[in-house]
């Protein structure tokens, strides 16, 4: 696998052996460098000693010469670190004090260890003890291996340099007769033989002799070199403590000043014998002042590669004393679901692997887990009934469930009735197995057992309501739109692909209902089908949607939850196009106009990414109302984009942040003769979400200015949205014409209060239309914390104004995440005490939801850990991107696309900035370095690090926003190099290197991306599943993760790293959410009333009706949030207070003569006085810091 290249490029470049080219086994290797240099990890220092001698004080001159700048600097050796048992949080009693002292150093380690379990019965196990000593061989352990012709190639007697005396050829390896004469340098300058050799290489005869080739081979035998020399100690040990350090033996002279001992704790628990073994470097200490990477000394004391092995057929799961917690209902489920994933080791300094047909455990310094792809597609094994399978997968072809099915009605509804009595029969056998279990696994059992039944019982009567004509008609007209939105999103002709007008192609029938009706599939390569939890999904939501006086519709969010890259966003969107088409089958023209879903996200970059693919659907959606118009009225569907004005135009015309501006901009662009008005484009739409024409090419452009209003049109003649697109993204244009789909940042919701239009998203003011039928909120984790607590408070009046209380109407609320904790309590504070369902709910394991299948044996992403030893963490960054770098080119030609684009995950911007300044430097200088020892001078493949900076992005929130989807674009280039004959180099638009922060973490994919390095565990778990799942969707990915020993939770994750990654969904932290806290009611309370009664009462949205507000207007504002506050009358009766004095404050104002919003508002920048704060509105939910005021009393001159 190719992605082997990458991981055993770090193994053996950083921990090694095998991180040079002399041909020899690697167990007794020779390096051209000082092992401290090479090597980052893996490594066991004698411990060192601060005490100064005089001898050492007047050894200046040395210290000089070996000391070097960023390497092993007293600043970087961590102080008063906890010892790594309180870390690790593991059952065993405190250290002894020999223990301490053993586990002291973290930064220049001593020591490496495991702790494991074996039966109580155990007695001895074998262990063996291994790993490398480096020292300076003598000239006669020195050889290379070389090709035949590379000899012949040196020993021409024309070069002007002794080869022929100084060289021996014997079996395929190079080596000297003798060394050189004169000085090498260093100490003394260089002279002699070195210093002709040196003139030689500059000479001419070389540059035309095919000795150039090989040189490198030669400068290796006369440079500086290491030899390895393994060490490996078996020994049957009795389990039994050791109260002191155990020596062992070492019998070669070569390394007779270094010492290496062993060291054994035990105990019991619970009839378990838990065993800790430690490897430790007992050498002399060395001196701190000669304690660096180019001291001889010390690189002969320390040992490499050091490794315990441990071989036992009586090593039973090392269990953690986390038992199963009466105060955390979904801990306990984790727990029980998690049960069967037995873990054996946690490591000391280091990680721990197990090879369980071998009953082995390892230590290791490069652990590796692969997670298991999950399966959601049916399995035709689980199927009894051959027929069955055949049958509900022909289900899943979209086109058998849409308008263009061959299926009656009857046949339809009988085949998803089939689908669901199979889950059934699935819920059926979970029984069986929770009818086994006893005592407080079954009350979990039970748990388990009954969202099952709900969600089952939920599925089978919605399938109950297809058999109304007007539902049945909606599902088909959804499927229909799917069907249509996969196949455009992955037919070139169509958006598959970005394209010019010269590239269209003129036999497609844009415009034609029966192309797709008749589609030949083998034009996009697949079947488009639901997958199994997608369709089951929707199923799980007519009756919300079609009965708006429901349970499921005003008490329930449905929440869906899949790992990511499983389906999720298609899944609520065949819910939105249900929702939609509903509303316009059967409510009259008027009453169906206006927004009927809203999509919420929360980052910028995730808005972008998804707002492309809702856009897709939304064509699909209006190309069947052109069809269809009777059924589907005459009110166009479309789709709004409303985010932040740093993404898109507020308004149409005028100088700042318009859309005749950066109209006018492109235009200047295209009359340049070489402009790139491309690059101009802001309207975060480049191509017809149709057919794929580019919205701007050199000479025209798709965005027109009619009178007042802005519309964007495609340019391709033939398309059916040539006149117009139902897209738009400039906010006038929206607050005049409400889209369909209204696609907005949660954060600027906090405009409602600003805009006296923004009722039109929820037609709260004109009661003849129908408010908002699904709010969908997308990665729900992310609302959380502060952001969450704000949007908490505000989702209030959200709901309010998209509630018609004269109909009883409510939304419908959606929410989608792959990686959840404590969602319930999350939920209810977010969305008023409703209660959360989780689909698909899981089975009675972790692997198993009926609709989601660990695969027993495929994985498409394998994670890797990093942890450096005496090295600070950024020299270890830019080793590990040149080693990743260079892996690139080691699978020889073609170039593997897949595998040339490396994204570098930080978690500040701080962390990018410092890679970045380096990356020209010392990254591109590492990485050539590192292709000249592997490769010599070899010419072939500079253009692997050749323009490395100028192929290198950012993907932060410090890039303009206009330029975030110009980078995703070019990230999906692929490789390309130019060949001119004379030289090679790598295309442009290609990017090699992605910086990154959590903004990568959420709706990206990118199929090219599979090669990642994490600098960090990130601030929680989910962020790290989240953003390390971005890669390996469609080939096999690989995800290094650094770690820092210095931290104390990055040390521990590396020590428990397998048993961590086998479970991490089940080490999420709980999510926190309080929207009703006084802090919070402080920040939002001005916001949210005003919002309130602009937008509920009549005559009270325009700037000027703010003189006719009175008290009684927020009455019903305060009944509503009362149910809120659950229960909690002290932080109600301060909701209360604040909010009338704030009424009272209104009204004194207006007494005082005529007031406007924009009078009595106040943004930040505009307080004058502790008064004016109480009246501060917010303009985004992201101001959630807290302000501070300074008034100057006197003026100091």
């Amino acid at each position: 696998m190719i992605r082997d290249t990458f991981q055993n490029r770090i193994k053996k470049g950083l921990i090694g052996p095998g991180s040079d080219i002399w041909g020899l086994p690697d167990h007794e290797e020779i390096i051209s460098d000082y092992p401290l240099q090479r090597y980052f990890s893996g490594i066991l220092f004698p411990e060192r000693n601060f005490t100064k001698s005089h001898s050492e004080e007047d050894d200046n001159q040395v210290q000089a010469e070996t000391e070097e700048p960023n390497l092993f600097t007293p600043e970087n050796i961590p102080l008063d670190r906890e010892s790594d048992e309180k870390i690790t949080n593991k059952i065993e009693p405190d250290d002894s004090e020999d223990e301490r002292r053993i586990n002291q150093n973290h930064f220049f380690p001593n020591n490496i260890g495991l702790t494991f379990c074996v039966d109580k019965s155990t007695k001895n196990i074998e262990v063996e003890f291994s790993g490398g000593f480096y020292y300076e061989p003598k000239q006669a352990e020195i050889k290379i291996q070389i090709p035949e012709v590379g000899y012949y190639a040196f020993i021409d007697e024309n070069l002007g340099f002794p080869f022929k005396d100084i060289l021996v050829y014997e079996n395929g390896y190079l080596s000297l007769s003798r060394e050189l004469e004169g000085n090498k340098g260093g100490k003394q300058h260089r002279s002699g033989e070195y210093i002709i050799y040196d003139q030689f290489k500059k000479s001419e005869k070389l540059k035309d002799s095919s000795a150039k080739y090989y040189i490198h081979y030669f400068e290796k035998l006369i440079g500086r070199v290491w030899k390895r020399r393994p060490f490996n100690y078996y020994i049957s040990l009795d389990i039994k403590d050791t109260r002191d350090i155990i020596p062992i033996s070492l019998t070669n002279k070569t390394h007779k000043e270094v010492n290496i001992g062993y060291h054994v704790k035990t105990y019991e628990v619970n009839n378990n014998k838990y065993v800790k073994i430690q490897l430790i470097n007992i050498s002399k200490k060395q001196s701190s002042k000669r304690y660096t990477a180019k001291t001889p000394e010390l690189n002969s004391k320390c040992l490499f590669q050091a490794e315990i092995k441990i071989k036992s057929d009586k090593i039973v799961p090392y269990k953690s004393n986390q038992e199963l917690n009466p105060f955390d209902l979904e801990a306990e489920e984790l727990n029980f679901l998690y049960k069967d994933v037995p873990s054996f080791g946690i490591g000391h300094n280091c990680s721990v692997t197990w090879r369980r047909e071998r009953n082995e455990l390892i230590t290791t310094f490069l652990p590796e887990y692969n997670i298991r792809d999950i399966k959601n597609n049916l399995i035709e094994s689980d199927f009894d009934n051959p027929d069955d399978f055949i049958k509900l997968n022909e289900l899943l072809d979209i086109k058998n469930i849409s308008l263009f099915s061959d299926l009656s009605k009857d046949e339809i509804i009988y085949r998803l009735s089939s689908f669901i009595e199979f889950y059934e029969k699935w819920i059926t056998q979970q029984k069986k197995l929770n009818n086994l279990l006893n005592g407080k696994e079954k009350e979990i059992c039970d748990r388990i057992i009954s969202r099952l039944d709900y969600n089952c019982n939920r599925l089978k009567l919605n399938i109950e309501c297809l058999w109304e004509d007007d539902v049945f008609s909606a599902f088909l007209f959804a499927n229909t739109a799917m069907l249509i939105q996969i196949i455009i999103s992955n037919d070139k002709d169509f958006s598959k692909e970005e394209k010019e007008i010269s590239a269209i192609n003129q036999n497609i029938p844009y415009n034609d209902l029966q192309f797709f009706a008749n589609y030949d599939n083998n034009r996009i390569g697949f079947i488009p089908k639901y997958r199994p939890f997608q369709l089951a999904f929707l199923l799980l939501s007519i009756k919300s949607i079609t009965k708006p006086q429901s349970e499921e519709r005003k008490d329930i969010v449905d929440l869906i939850w899949f790992p990511t890259g499983g389906g999720k966003t298609e899944a609520y969107l065949a819910v939105a196009a249900f929702a939609i088409c509903w509303r316009r089958l059967t409510y009259n023209k008027i009453e169906s106009q206006g927004v009927s879903v809203i999509m919420r996200y929360t980052l910028r970059l995730l808005t972008a990414q998804q707002f492309e693919r809702a856009s897709k659907l939304i064509v699909a959606l209006e190309f069947l109302r052109h069809n269809f118009k009777a059924e589907l009225k005459d009110e166009p569907i479309s789709i709004g984009l409303w985010v932040g004005n740093q993404l898109t135009p507020g308004k149409v015309l005028g100088e700042n942040n318009s859309a005749e501006v950066a109209i006018n901009d492109i235009e200047a662009e295209c009359k340049k003769r070489n402009g790139k008005p491309e690059d101009k484009n802001i309207f975060q739409i480049s191509s017809c979400p149709w057919c794929g024409t580019k919205l701007v090419s050199e000479n025209d452009y798709g965005f027109i200015l009619n009178g007042n209003d802005f519309l964007i049109h495609c340019l391709n003649s033939r398309c059916i949205y040539h006149k117009q697109l139902p897209v738009q993204v400039v906010d006038e244009m929206l607050y005049k014409y409400p889209p369909t789909l209204l696609f907005a940042t949660v954060d600027k919701f906090a405009q409602i209060a600003w805009k006296a239009d923004a009722h039109k998203f929820f037609n709260s003011l004109n009661h003849d239309k129908l408010p908002p039928d699904l709010i969908i909120q997308d990665e729900l984790h992310l609302i959380n914390g502060p952001l969450g607590s704000i949007v908490g408070i505000f989702e209030s009046v959200v709901e309010k104004l998209c509630t018609n209380e004269s109909k009883n109407l409510l939304p419908k609320i959606i929410a989608s995440t792959a990686t959840l904790r404590n969602t319930t309590e999350q939920i209810e504070n977010l969305y008023g005490g409703r209660k959360v369902n989780i689909f698909p709910p899981s089975g009675l394991s972790y692997s198993d939801s009926f609709f989601a299948k660990e695969s027993k044996s495929e994985s498409k992403r394998k994670y890797i850990g990093f942890m450096p030893v005496g090295k600070t963490a950024i020299d270890t960054q830019l080793q590990l991107l040149a080693h990743l770098l260079e892996a690139r080119i080691e699978n020889s030609e073609p170039i593997d696309d897949n595998y040339w684009t490396i994204v570098s995950y930080y978690n500040s911007l701080k962390d990018v900035g410092k890679i970045n300044n380096k990356v020209g430097d010392e990254i591109l200088v590492n990485t050539a370095s590192l292709q000249a020892r592997l490769f010599g001078r070899n010419n072939k493949w500079t253009f692997n690090h050749f323009g490395l900076q100028g192929r290198t992005e950012e993907l932060t929130s410090r890039i303009p926003s206009s330029k975030i989807k110009a980078v995703l674009k070019q990230l999906e280039n692929k490789f390309e190099l130019i060949d001119t004959g004379d030289y090679r180099y790598v295309s442009s638009s290609v990017i090699d290197l992605v910086l990154t922060t959590n903004m990568f973490s959420v709706g990206i994919h990118i199929g090219r991306l599979n090669l990642m390095l994490i600098n960090g565990m990130p601030k929680n778990i989910t962020e790290y599943i989240q953003a390390s799942s971005r890669i390996g969707r469609d080939v096999e990915g690989l995800v290094v993760t650094l770690l820092d020993a210095n931290g104390a939770r990055d040390k521990s994750y590396f020590e428990h790293f397998i048993p961590f990654h086998q479970s991490f969904y089940k080490s999420i932290e709980p999510l926190s959410v309080t929207p009703f806290t006084e802090n919070t009611i402080d920040k939002m309370l001005t916001t949210l009333m005003i919002a309130f009664v602009r937008h509920k009462y009549s005559n009270l949205n325009k700037n000027e009706d703010a003189q006719y507000f009175k008290k009684e207007y927020i009455n019903s504002l305060k009944e509503y949030l009362k149910t809120r506050f659950d229960n909690n009358s002290s932080e109600f009766s301060f909701f209360e207070n604040r909010i009338d004095t704030l009424a009272n404050d209104w009204e004194e104002r207006i007494k005082f003569g005529l007031i406007k919003y924009d009078e009595l508002m106040k943004r930040p920048t505009e307080v004058e006085s502790s008064d004016d704060y109480k009246w501060v509105v917010m303009q985004s939910m992201r101001e959630v810091d807290q302000e501070s005021f300074i008034k100057i009393k006197t003026l100091w001159q």
